[in-house]
């Protein structure tokens, strides 16, 4: 039975399906191809989505340990973004912390539920 993916896999997948077909153990072959760089951008968005999602069911598990898997996952995604698009994690941690220090984080659980504006001027 041949199942179809089609979906970004990790870099050393192929040595897992080759040693796999070689070895008998869960199937007889496999179709991989590489992608182009902007195929590959495309892609990381689509991977991004998923990753999040697992987050997203993962979250109130009482056992933490899929949850951080899931998150690791995301942040291989990210990692793989940051490299293709060419941008140093250092540039994006800075940009975070500055955002921090201006508006601050997310540890305190602060939600808006409203703002009363004035009217604007006709």
């Amino acid at each position: 039975m041949k199942k179809i993916y089609n979906k970004l896999v990790r870099d050393k997948m192929i040595d897992i399906y080759e040693h796999d077909v070689a070895n008998k153990i869960s199937a007889s072959d496999y179709r991989v191809r590489y992608l182009t760089p902007q195929e590959t951008l495309e892609e990381l968005k689509t991977k991004l989505l998923e990753e999040s999602q697992e987050v997203f069911e993962a979250y109130g598990d009482e056992d933490k340990s899929h949850l951080k898997e899931e998150i690791a996952d995301v942040i291989e995604v990210i990692d793989a973004i940051l490299y293709h698009n060419g941008i140093a994690l250092s540039e994006v941690l800075q940009i975070r912390d500055a955002k921090k220090e201006r508006k601050g984080g997310f540890e305190k659980g602060l939600y808006l539920e409203s703002i009363d504006y004035f009217d604007e001027p006709s």
